[in-house]
């Protein structure tokens, strides 16, 4: 989130709290507190042990949130890059929606 502008970071906070700021004190007093997991990649249960099977990897799926639990569920991405352009793409595409994950 660092490396965030200010209007990303509104986006951040919007995508996975559900609020369009944090509460005064930042990410320190957030409750419940922002989690991050692994998320599984959906295409695991159909790839072939003996690499038959389809090329897919996390770098194909989108990260997910619970905003009632803070919680953020984010794909094991091969680059900081493919994490940022997918993180973007759910926060701007997401917004508005709602999905069970």
């Amino acid at each position: 989130m660092g490396e965030f502008t200010p209007e990303q970071q509104r986006a951040f906070c919007q995508f996975v709290t559900g609020a369009p700021k944090l509460p005064p004190g930042g990410l320190a007093v957030l409750n419940p507190k922002l989690t991050i997991v692994r998320k599984l990649s959906s295409t695991a249960a159909h790839t072939t042990s003996n690499g038959n099977g389809p090329s897919e990897t996390a770098d194909d799926d989108l990260p997910s949130v619970m905003t009632c639990a803070n919680y953020l569920k984010l794909p094991p991405y091969s680059t900081k890059e493919i994490m940022y352009k997918k993180l973007m793409y759910a926060i701007n595409e997401g917004q508005g929606s709602f999905d069970l994950s």
